[in-house]
């Protein structure tokens, strides 16, 4: 059976490489587990002086974590709260503020999709190296979640417009709009990704200085024809810049008159999404902006508990990953009944454990 993730020691270079290729290198609860390993075991072993992060394969980087999986094993042990439940997202947060705190230069090549939890295990990383094949996203309110994995606080830095159609859309970017936006550092086309891979083994670059220095010497421009941003960057935030979800309803309705193709299928989107997680995820992004990213994380715990518990999780993830039949039966199924006593028990403390995060 082959590793879901393998670590090798080259040259005191320490590099992973997430081994689901047949599944986008999705992660699992395991593959969680030992990536937290053997980041506590590199950060303080001297020999190690960066860490490289990478997908197999062509396709993907990591296209999130493995959530039909996680949603099986939850059911079959009776539903939530099972401890499954708690300890997946208990230890995948715990993972993304490590690497954000990494003592060393952390080089995340995103070579490919890059979603959900792909995102959380790269962009809090010190470099994060896009190709012409990276495609971002943080789709969670298909499946009746929120941005999690910090991706929260990532976007709540963002313009508020531009933040709040990322998280609620879901909507893809690449290369040039992610250096634009700062969630991607560098450009390196993928047929020199390799080769990047080895110039950094073979140098061993110690410092961020020195690691920037060698992928500056591969990089390049992205394509601006890639760009979302550059052609519908004003409407976006003329649309998504409210903190009320009736009210981005309200004026995407005015603007979908337009007949502007672009917002059109935008709208279209957000349409679909669970009114439950529109709701609180424009909550979370609008309080993240504000927020440290420890700080973030805690709150993206009590949320993604409640989520399991009292969302429509569950139910996304069986209408869009399992079945497939794309017609999830959201409760509510209206955002004009998802009233703020509800938006606001998931970011109340949570009866057991919060997560503790430690520097």
């Amino acid at each position: 059976m082959l590793e879901e993730v393998i670590f090798n020691e080259n040259n005191g270079v320490g590099v992973i490489t997430l081994n689901r290729p047949d599944r986008l290198n999705a992660l699992t609860y395991p593959m969680v587990q030992k990536l937290n390993q053997y980041l506590n075991l590199w950060e303080v072993k001297e020999e190690i002086n960066c860490v490289i992060i990478e997908g197999a394969g062509d396709r993907s980087f990591c296209a999130g974590g493995d959530v039909v999986k996680l949603r099986k094993e939850v059911l079959a042990d009776g539903g939530p709260p099972t401890q499954l439940s708690k300890s997946f997202f208990y230890d995948e947060y715990t993972l993304n503020y490590k690497i954000s705190n990494f003592k060393k230069p952390f080089i995340a090549l995103i070579n490919g999709f890059t979603m959900g939890g792909g995102v959380g295990i790269s962009m809090h990383g010190s470099h994060v190296v896009a190709s012409e094949k990276t495609m971002f996203a943080m789709p969670e309110t298909a499946i009746g979640l929120f941005p999690d994995v910090g991706g929260g606080w990532l976007l709540g830095q963002l313009d508020k417009g531009i933040g709040a159609w990322l998280s609620l859309v879901g909507a893809k970017l690449k290369a040039y709009d992610l250096i634009s936006l700062n969630l991607a550092t560098n450009y390196v086309a993928s047929t020199e990704i390799e080769k990047l891979k080895n110039l950094l083994i073979t140098s061993s670059p110690d410092t961020n200085d020195k690691v920037t220095s060698v992928i500056n010497s591969l990089s390049s421009n992205p394509k601006t024809e890639d760009s979302v941003l550059l052609a519908h960057e004003e409407i976006i935030k003329d649309a998504f810049s409210f903190d009320k979800i009736e009210d981005i309803f309200e004026r995407c309705e005015t603007l979908s008159k337009l007949n502007n193709e672009f917002f059109n299928t935008q709208f279209e989107e957000l349409k679909h999404k669970s009114p439950t997680s529109l709701k609180i995820s424009l909550k979370q992004i609008r309080v993240a902006s504000q927020m440290s990213l420890k700080d973030e994380l805690i709150m993206e715990y009590r949320m993604v508990q409640k989520c399991l518990k009292i969302g429509d999780f569950f139910e996304g993830v069986r209408a869009m990953l399992v079945d497939k039949d794309r017609k999830p039966n959201w409760s509510p199924s209206s955002i004009n009944d998802v009233d703020e006593s509800r938006v606001d028990e998931f970011f109340k403390s949570l009866d057991d454990v919060d997560l503790v995060l430690e520097n």
